[in-house]
């Protein structure tokens, strides 16, 4: 408990006592406040790492969350096993689940460029004749975002993330 206390003390030196309890404040009221979810409806998401960008430069994601069936099947995705006794491999499938995510959970994106400013192009994934038509488009749509920026929106979607979280 002295630490508790030792920290407090540092933080209101740091802060100011009147500024470090309104943060207090503001954070509790920020974890008090939980919201259905239409796992239907498509909302905007901004890159943890545009947070401090001008807003004319934020590119704008469109994500849906899983439902627990598609999370459930996500999931299933994340071990497989083969073979008996010495011939047994056990694999983790962490690439495929992200993947996974990413096809049932990006559905556009806003503001998106190349270095050029030339707009990258969202095509449509329902256009295709098939599951795996649609699967290639969607592949190809994944294949202009950076690797760091789909890992982000693939726990974002999976909601290994946290709103508000820094």
């Amino acid at each position: 408990m002295q630490i508790a206390k030792w920290l407090w003390k540092v933080f209101e030196y740091i802060y100011g006592k009147e500024e470090l309890n309104e943060l207090v404040e503001q954070r509790r009221q920020e974890m008090a406040a939980i919201h259905g979810v239409r796992a239907d409806e498509a909302i905007p998401y901004i890159s943890q790492t545009q947070k401090d960008d001008p807003e004319d430069e934020l590119v704008t994601w469109q994500v849906k969350f899983l439902t627990v069936r598609e999370y459930a099947d996500i999931q299933d995705e994340l071990f497989k096993s083969s073979g008996m006794g010495k011939k047994r491999e056990e694999k983790f499938l962490l690439g495929k689940q992200a993947m996974l995510a990413l096809r049932k959970g990006l559905v556009g994106w806003k503001n998106f460029n190349y270095s050029d400013k030339t707009p990258v192009e969202w095509e449509d994934p329902n256009r295709g004749r098939d599951a795996a038509d649609r699967d290639r488009i969607m592949d190809s749509n994944l294949n202009k975002i950076p690797p760091e920026i789909r890992n982000e929106l693939a726990d974002y979607i999976r909601g290994e993330s946290r709103l508000g979280e820094d």
